[in-house]
């Protein structure tokens, strides 16, 4: 289901950033991308702004923030062309799906391809039939592996009150 990584080897940071927003614009801005063929998946929603003639979200699947300024993550950004598939392929059975209750108050949607280490976020917009990518990223270590196993056992054992009936589809 996953197509190989997107090679970013011998190009620098403009060559990388170029080619990758091919692939983001191509899979989000000049075609539309539903989540279970009802929630459509907004590259532009009303809480994400253009930055640098480019979508503030491409930004977020391409970079790490490091010490208050984004940096290109090679591990996330070479996986960039994982996220749509994931997305519109979320109950293949290499991809767990859940709801978080986050630290802002907000509930997203997790969709975990486990063996490969790749997660893509999602957020609800309102009331609407749409939602955003908050982000997507490599997991590159033990520690956030767990993390997203309690996240997925406490939406799976109902045991965050929080979560009742928030499903989307």
């Amino acid at each position: 289901m996953f197509s190989v990584v997107v090679n970013l080897d011998n190009k620098n940071d403009d060559e990388i950033i170029e080619l990758l927003y091919k692939i983001f614009k191509n899979d989000f801005v000049e075609s539309r991308t539903y989540l279970s063929e009802q929630i459509y998946i907004d590259p532009m929603s009303d809480d994400i702004e253009v930055t640098i003639n480019k979508e503030k979200i491409f930004w977020h699947v391409i970079s790490r923030k490091d010490r208050g300024i984004r940096r290109i993550d090679k591990p996330r950004a070479c996986r960039i062309n994982w996220i749509k598939p994931i997305i519109l392929n979320h109950e293949n059975s290499r991809i767990k799906y859940f709801y978080h209750y986050e630290d802002n108050h907000k509930i997203r949607l997790y969709l975990w391809a486990f063996n490969d280490n790749f997660a893509v976020i999602l957020q609800k917009i309102g009331t609407t039939n749409s939602s955003y990518v908050v982000t997507s990223f490599y997991i590159d270590n033990q520690n956030k592996r767990d993390a997203f196993q309690r996240k997925l056992e406490s939406y799976s054992n109902k045991s965050d009150n929080r979560l009742e009936n928030c499903e989307w589809f």
